[in-house]
C-alpha cells in the first residue's frame, strides 16, 4: 500500500502539467491516506514477523487484488471522473487485473491524469501477474501448473517472502525496459508522447485501455500497430523466457513449447479471421490480413485493442467471428505472462492427455508416455490441469447465469463473462457481435459478478476457492 501511493505521485506529476489543479489534490489526498494506512499496518506489525505460509500465500495473492483497488478507486472517485464509489472501484479492479473493462462514458473528455492512472494501474497489475506466476506457480501445483517451469534460478526451499523478492528483483527492470522501449516506438511510429507511454502500458501488461474511444483505431497508423503487437505478444509470453534471453540464453524460446503454441494460435487465428473479415465484404484480401493479424494477436493475448478497421466497426460482427474470438480469449495466453484465460501450457496439457486416451482405446493395456517439451507429464499433473479446467468453466458459466439473473440477455452475459474471466475486456462487443450494451450500462447484481469474475480470472482460481473451505484454515 506504501509503494502503491508512491505511483499516485506520477498522475500528480501529469495533472500538474496540464493544469489540472483538481484532479492533483485528488491524488494527493489518496496518497497520503494510502500511506497513512499502509504505513500504520507496518509500524504496528514491526518485529512481529513469522514465516509464511503457503496459506498466507493465498490470502497475500487475493488481498493484492481484492483491497489495493479500494485505494486506486479513490483518486477516480474523489476527482469526479467517476459518479459512484461501485463504478471507481470497477474501474481500478479492472486496471488492476489487466482486464480492460471500462465503465468511463467518454474516455476522451477525461482528464489526462486519470487516463495515466488508468494506464498505470494495469501496468502495476501485470508486474502484480507476473510476481505472482514467478513466485507462486513455481512453488506449487496447482491446477496442472506443476508443469510450468521458470527460467530464472531460485533457491531451494526458500520462503514466500524470499520468492517474491527474488522474482521482483529479476523481472521488474525487463518489464520496465520493454515498457520505455514500446513507448519510443509508438512515439516513432505517430502517436503523441502521452498516448504513446500510456498504450506501452496496457501492451506490455495486455490490459487494452486506451486513450482514445476508438482504441488503436483513432490513430490510423500502421507502424504503431505493428509495434503494439510485438510488445503484445512478449507480454504474453513466460516472461522468465525474456530474463534468460537477455542474460545470453536465447534458446529457452525454442527449448520451451508454449512460445510456439502461441505463435502457431496466432497464425491460425488470423488465417480464420482474415476470411471472416473479407466474408463482411467490401475489403481487399491484403487490408483483411494486416485486420485479421492485429485482431489475432489482440484477442489471443487478450489485451483488447481495437485496430483500424477491426471488424468492420460500422458493420455486424459475424457469429462464425464471435465464436471464434470467445474460444480463443478463454485459452488466453501462456503461463508466467500478464495474459489471462485458462493459457497455453494447460490446454497443451488437456489435449496431450486426450490424445493419450484416444489411443488407448486401441491399445488398453499398452503404456503411452505423455510428454510436455523434455519433460514427462505425471498423472497428477494432467489431473490438476482438468479439474482447474472443470472450475474456470464453471466459474466462467456461474458468472454468465449471474448477470444474465439482473436482466442482461443472455448473448451479452455470456460475452461478458467470458471478458471478465478472461481478463479481457474490450473483447466484449466482438464477442456480442456488435449487439452488447458497454460495462457502464451494469449496476447492482451483474455489476458484482463481473467484478467476482475479473478477481478470479486474475488471480489462480484455486487460491480463491480455497478460502471458502473450511478445511483451508483448520490448522
Amino acid at each position: 500500500m506504501v509503494l502503491f501511493a508512491g505511483a499516485m505521485v506520477l498522475p500528480v506529476l501529469v495533472a500538474v502539467g496540464y493544469g489540472e489543479t483538481d484532479v492533483a489534490v485528488a491524488f494527493f489526498a489518496s496518497a497520503l491516506f494510502a500511506v497513512f494506512i499502509g504505513g500504520g499496518a507496518v509500524m504496528a506489525t514491526r518485529g512481529s514477523e513469522s514465516p509464511p505460509s503457503r496459506r498466507d500465500g493465498f490470502v497475500l495473492a487475493v488481498l493484492v487484488w481484492g483491497v489495493l483497488p479500494l485505494f486506486g478507486a479513490m483518486p477516480l472517485f474523489f476527482s469526479g471522473a467517476m459518479p459512484t464509489v461501485s463504478a471507481a472501484y470497477f474501474e481500478a479492479l479492472s486496471g488492476l487485473t489487466t482486464t480492460g473493462a471500462t465503465v468511463l462514458a467518454d474516455i476522451e473528455k477525461a482528464p489526462r491524469a486519470i487516463l495515466f492512472w488508468r494506464a498505470l494501474l494495469q501496468w502495476l497489475g501485470g508486474l502484480g501477474t507476473l510476481v505472482l506466476a514467478i513466485a507462486f506457480l513455481a512453488l506449487t501445483n496447482v491446477g496442472g501448473s506443476g508443469i510450468y517451469r521458470s527460467a530464472i534460478p531460485g533457491g531451494e526451499r526458500q520462503s514466500l517472502i524470499a520468492a517474491v523478492r527474488h522474482a521482483i528483483d529479476a523481472i521488474w527492470w525487463i518489464y520496465a525496459l520493454l515498457t520505455a522501449i514500446c513507448a519510443v516506438l509508438l512515439w516513432a511510429g505517430g502517436l503523441p508522447p502521452f498516448d504513446a507511454v500510456c498504450h506501452a502500458f496496457s501492451a506490455l501488461s495486455t490490459g487494452g485501455f486506451s486513450t482514445r474511444g476508438a482504441s488503436v483505431a483513432a490513430f490510423d497508423s500502421r507502424p504503431a500497430e505493428l509495434v503494439l503487437m510485438i510488445f503484445m505478444i512478449l507480454g504474453a509470453m513466460n516472461f522468465t523466457l525474456h530474463w534468460a534471453a537477455v542474460h545470453g540464453r536465447f534458446r529457452v524460446y525454442r527449448e520451451d513449447p508454449e512460445p510456439r503454441y502461441l505463435l502457431a494460435m496466432i497464425l491460425a487465428a488470423t488465417l480464420l479471421l482474415m476470411i471472416g473479415l473479407a466474408a463482411i465484404g467490401g475489403r481487399a484480401w491484403s487490408d483483411s490480413l494486416w485486420q485479421g493479424l492485429f485482431a489475432a494477436v489482440s484477442v489471443v493475448t487478450t489485451t483488447g485493442f481495437t485496430g483500424h478497421g477491426l471488424f468492420g466497426l460500422d458493420a455486424p460482427v459475424p457469429i462464425s467471428v464471435s465464436m471464434l474470438v470467445l474460444v480463443l480469449v478463454l485459452v488466453g495466453g501462456c503461463a508466467g505472462s500478464t495474459a489471462g484465460g485458462l493459457k497455453i501450457l494447460r490446454l497443451a496439457v488437456l489435449l496431450k492427455h486426450s490424445n493419450r486416451e484416444l489411443a488407448r482405446l486401441s491399445f488398453p493395456r499398452g503404456v503411452v508416455t505423455v510428454r510436455y517439451g523434455d519433460s514427462r507429464l505425471q498423472s497428477e499433473t494432467m489431473q490438476g490441469a482438468w479439474a482447474f479446467f472443470a472450475v474456470f468453466m464453471i466459474c466462467f458459466g456461474i458468472v454468465a447465469l449471474g448477470v444474465a439473473a439482473g436482466g442482461v440477455d443472455f448473448r451479452t452475459a455470456v460475452a461478458m463473462a467470458a471478458a471478465a474471466v478472461s481478463n479481457a475486456g474490450p473483447t466484449l462487443q466482438i464477442i456480442a457481435a456488435n449487439s452488447a450494451p458497454d460495462f457502464d450500462a451494469l449496476s447492482g447484481g451483474p455489476r458484482l459478478f463481473v467484478m467476482a469474475g475479473m478477481l478470479l480470472g486474475r488471480v489462480e482460481l484455486f487460491a480463491v476457492l480455497s478460502l471458502l473451505s473450511p478445511a483451508f484454515w483448520r490448522r
